[in-house]
C-alpha cells in the first residue's frame, strides 16, 4: 500500500511541475491576502481533485469521454471562468489602493471558493484522472485499494506542493514594491487569457 501511495505521490509532484491556472491564483492569493487566505484555496483545490477522481472511479470519466459535444461545451465554460478570472485580476491594476486591490483577487467570493470555481472550471478533468487509473490498474496491476492509496498520493502531491508555492510567496510578499505587484498582475493575467485559448483550441 505504501508503495502505490509513493508512486502516487511521485507522479503528483511531477504533475504539479506543470503551470496552470490553480498555480497562479494560489501564488496571487499568498502574495495579496496571505498564508491563510492562500492554505484555503490549496485545501479547496485539493478537495474539488479529490471529487473528480470519485467521480471517475464511479464511472463519470467514461461516459463523458463518449459526450464530444458535451465535451466542448465544457470547454467553453472552462476558458469563460478563465477569462472572469483573468479579467479579474487586470481590474486590480486600477484601483486606488492596495486594500482595493486584494479585494479583487478572488471575484465575489472568498479564496476557498474562488479557487473551488477555479478547479471546477476544468470538468474534463474527470477524463484525465480516469486514464491515470486505467493505465495505473493495467501496467502497475493495482488493486481496488492500492488505487486508492495511489490516488491518496497524487492528492498529497497536490497539498503539499501549493502549499509550499503558498508558503514561499507570502514570505516574499513584502519584497514586492505596489508597481512590481501591478506587473506581476498583468503578467498571471495574459497567463490566464493564454490558458483560455489554449483551452479552446483543445480538440477533443
Amino acid at each position: 500500500m505504501l508503495t502505490a501511495f509513493a508512486k502516487g505521490l511521485r507522479l503528483g509532484l511531477l504533475l504539479q511541475l506543470s503551470v496552470g491556472p490553480v498555480f497562479i491564483f494560489v501564488l496571487q492569493t499568498a502574495i495579496a491576502r496571505g498564508i491563510g487566505d492562500a492554505l484555503a484555496a490549496v485545501l479547496a483545490v485539493t478537495l474539488v481533485d479529490a471529487g473528480y477522481i470519485i467521480l471517475a472511479f464511479l464511472g463519470v470519466g467514461t461516459w463523458l469521454n463518449q459526450k464530444q459535444q458535451l465535451q466542448t461545451g465544457l470547454r467553453y465554460l472552462g476558458a469563460l471562468v478563465l477569462l472572469l478570472f483573468a479579467l479579474q485580476t487586470f481590474s486590480s491594476i486600477f484601483t486606488m489602493t492596495q486594500l482595493a486591490a486584494t479585494d479583487k483577487i478572488a471575484p465575489l467570493s472568498d479564496s476557498f471558493t474562488a479557487a473551488a470555481l477555479l478547479t471546477l472550471s476544468n470538468p474534463l478533468t474527470i477524463i484525465f484522472w480516469l486514464g491515470i487509473l486505467s493505465a495505473q490498474a493495467t501496467q502497475q496491476q493495482f488493486t481496488c485499494m492500492q488505487l486508492v492509496y495511489f490516488c491518496g498520493g497524487c492528492l498529497s502531491a497536490t497539498f503539499v506542493f501549493l502549499s509550499c508555492i503558498a508558503l514561499a510567496a507570502d514570505k516574499c510578499a513584502f519584497l514586492l514594491t505596489p508597481a512590481l505587484q501591478q506587473f506581476i498582475n498583468i503578467a498571471l493575467g495574459l497567463m490566464l487569457i493564454i490558458f483560455a485559448c489554449k483551452m479552446l483550441r483543445h480538440k477533443s
